[in-house]
């Protein structure tokens, strides 16, 4: 039976205790298939715009009327993330293969930061008098992560150095019902804490992000080497211990998201997630959208040049390019604001905030 256009009572009061919801049956079968023939021709595509299939999954089907409900009007995703993460391997980005006998833990993150392994050692930076926890206070805003992910900073003036969106939507096109197969995972729960805590950057005067108050840019690793995007322990301490307990489930305090194909998963920016490794024989295939609230003062929406619907950075071009907005709307400062306030952003959720969120944050 197709989910509705719209969440449920009980799906909004979840959404809003656990920062996620899965929904079932949100993509019907032939949308389904049209997207799975594109991917089936390039199964190693990370990103892929300009696809009517692809982008199809969510601008064809209950999603995108869902949303406008729930959070309000909003800019139809025109680029994709494709998570195909093959047998034994960790996820659909690095593409590292594990061992399944002796696999990692996985560590969740909050889209929009510059991430990856620093290209310049520990042993060098704190030879020029620099520290970890700074490092990149006077670097250049325009530089893209070592990845090629997020900006080093939003802003030309140093204040942001992560982006954001509102909602992350996930599309599942294979069976993904039993744990170990790659799934999608989240900090359940997570979200009224790592907003509090982007509350508590703010108000200490900031930056916003890696760099800022109680979060380093840079976290020593082995070899003379640092690594970016790692959430800091200053908010990860603060995380509710919602635990998941099941069969072939080696990382309890991740929640993965069990789900069949055509179902999707709906979350909040602020909910920390990651990718798990793929354990089974059968690969896992998801499509991702980020999803951000309408913002009628700005210029870009729909602009090609954003990414809109991949792009964890929107207020940049997704090539890291800077762009001009009129005197009257400062994109920086109102994706700060949106961060210090994430619910705000939900007009058809905002009787279950009120009735359920002062509960959740005495639990």
């Amino acid at each position: 039976m197709a989910h509705a256009d719209h969440l449920s009572d009980e799906e909004k009061a979840l959404l809003v205790r656990d920062g996620f919801v899965i929904l079932r049956n949100a993509v019907s079968r032939d949308v389904r298939e049209r997207a799975k023939r594109v991917i089936n021709e390039n199964p190693q595509m990370i990103v892929h715009g300009d696809n009517d299939a692809i982008n199809g999954l969510y601008n064809d089907s209950i999603l995108a009327a869902l949303l406008d409900e729930a959070m309000g009007p909003h800019t139809r995703p025109i680029n994709a993330q494709v998570a195909v993460t093959m047998p034994h391997y960790a996820d659909a980005v690095v593409r590292t293969p594990i061992d399944v006998n002796n696999v990692y833990a996985p560590g969740a993150h909050v889209d929009g930061g510059w991430a990856g392994l620093c290209p310049v050692a520990q042993s060098e930076i704190l030879a020029s008098g620099q520290s970890l926890h700074s490092w990149g206070s006077d670097g250049d805003p325009q530089s893209m992560g070592p990845a090629g992910h997020a900006p080093l900073w939003q802003n030309r003036e140093r204040t942001v150095a992560i982006g954001s969106y509102t909602a992350l939507v996930g599309i599942c096109l294979n069976d993904q019902t039993r744990p170990g197969k790659g799934q999608f995972s989240v900090r359940r729960g997570a979200h009224e804490a790592v907003e509090a805590f982007f509350r508590g950057q703010r108000d200490e005067g900031g930056p916003i992000g890696g760099g800022g108050p109680r979060w380093p840019r840079l976290i020593p690793a082995d070899d003379d080497r640092a690594v970016a995007g790692t959430m800091p322990r200053a908010m990860v301490d603060t995380y509710p211990d919602t635990r998941f307990e099941g069969e072939d489930w080696p990382w309890p305090e991740l929640t993965p998201t069990l789900m069949a194909e055509g179902d999707a998963v709906l979350a909040l920016h602020a909910l920390p997630h990651t990718a798990t490794p793929n354990l089974s024989d059968d690969p896992r295939m998801n499509v991702f959208f980020r999803i951000r609230r309408l913002r009628p003062e700005n210029p870009y929406e729909g602009d090609p040049r954003i990414g809109w619907g991949v792009s964890d950075h929107p207020d940049r071009a997704l090539n890291g390019d800077f762009l001009e907005y009129p005197a009257n709307y400062d994109p920086y400062q109102t994706s700060v604001d949106k961060m210090c306030d994430h619910w705000s952003e939900w007009s058809g959720m905002q009787d279950f905030v009120a009735e359920i969120r002062p509960m959740s944050a005495t639990e």
